[in-house]
């Protein structure tokens, strides 16, 4: 009877630990949503994505990519419009091309909203305006290492 006590008290504990991680996950998923919900929002109201796309047109000729990225790095959400060669020439980044690429990267990190790692204190479109110009007169950087053709 010794063994069958301690046996089921095992299965107590096992049965509790399986349904606390359960509910843990399930909270972690949940604040993770909640996160990625919040960083969506934010980059809606500053109009994020339209304002890159301008970008886009107007400064590299629609060249270039434009990608959205559910997590990146430390961001919640980010967009980054990338590109190689110079902005008068800009070309889509290719993996086989050694060159360095250029990017502007629009993120949100603790419901705060970030262009290439600075702080937009006040999210609006007009002040992401104004950090987005200052973005394209000195986009950040990439730096690519050679690739070794075979």
């Amino acid at each position: 009877m010794s063994d069958d006590w301690l046996t089921q008290l095992e299965q107590l504990h096992n049965a509790d630990k399986a349904k606390q991680d359960a509910e843990a996950e399930e909270q972690a998923q949940q604040e993770k949503q909640t996160k990625q919900d919040q960083a969506i929002e934010l980059l809606r109201n500053s109009k994020a994505h339209e304002l890159l796309r301008q970008v886009q047109r107007a400064l590299l000729d629609g060249k270039g990519v434009l990608d959205v990225f559910e997590q990146k790095g430390k961001y919640d959400r980010a967009i980054v419009l990338a590109w190689q060669g110079p902005i008068s020439n800009a070309h889509r980044p290719d993996p086989e091309d050694p060159a360095d690429y250029h990017y502007i990267l629009v993120g949100v990190h603790q419901n705060e909203l970030w262009v290439n790692g600075k702080n937009v204190k006040d999210a609006t479109p007009e002040t992401l305006q104004i950090e987005l110009l200052e973005a394209a007169k000195n986009p950040a950087i990439q730096k690519r290492k050679a690739s070794k053709k075979k």
